[in-house]
Parts: C-alpha cells; sequence; structure tokens
C-alpha cells in the first residue's frame, strides 16, 4: 500500500520535468534585443564619427554616414521597444493582482 505504481504520483508531489518556467522566455528576448536597440546607436554614432575624423579613403564615408543616419530611428525603435515591455509588465502585474483574493 505504501508503495509507488507506475504513472502515477502521490497529491502535493510535481514532476520535475514539467515544472513551469517563471519567466517567460518570448518576454527575456524582447528585453535583450531591447537593451541591444538602446545601446547600439551609441557605439555606431562613436564608430561612425570615428571613421569620418580619421580621414580613410573615401569608400568608406558613405558607409559612416549611414551609420550616423539610422543611428536616431535605432534608438527610437529601442525607446518604443522598452515602453512597450513595461506596459505589458503593468498589465500583466495588473491581471494578475485582479486574480488575487483581496487581503482579509
Amino acid at each position: 500500500m505504501g508503495q509507488l505504481q507506475l504513472g502515477h504520483r502521490q497529491p502535493g508531489t510535481a514532476d520535475i520535468g514539467q515544472r513551469r518556467l517563471a519567466v517567460n522566455p518570448f518576454i527575456v528576448a524582447l528585453w535583450v534585443i531591447d537593451a541591444i536597440l538602446l545601446v547600439s546607436p551609441f557605439g555606431v554614432f562613436t564608430m561612425a564619427q570615428e571613421s569620418l575624423n580619421s580621414g580613410t579613403e573615401p569608400q568608406v564615408m558613405p558607409v559612416s554616414y549611414m551609420w550616423i543616419t539610422f543611428a536616431p530611428q535605432i534608438l527610437f525603435a529601442g525607446l518604443v521597444g522598452l515602453l512597450g515591455l513595461l506596459f505589458w509588465h503593468a498589465a500583466q502585474w495588473q491581471r494578475n493582482r485582479a486574480k488575487q483574493p483581496p487581503p482579509p
């Protein structure tokens, strides 16, 4: 009677292999992409400015101007992503809080 049968589990025990992740990997990936979008324009602008000031061959100049041109749009995309993720987290927090019973 005290032995477990295969395919059955005791009440209150959870399968270790079927535990649910507390963190959504898709949201983690979005945070990583957003961080890259927020930081990369500063590095890109610095590298482009250095190549423009170094006096290199003329073929590098258009690429440098292209990076300088796209840096503000990349930064804006990062800011929009940051706001979107913050609003998503606020909505999730509000939804989870609404599910909880009120305190006694």
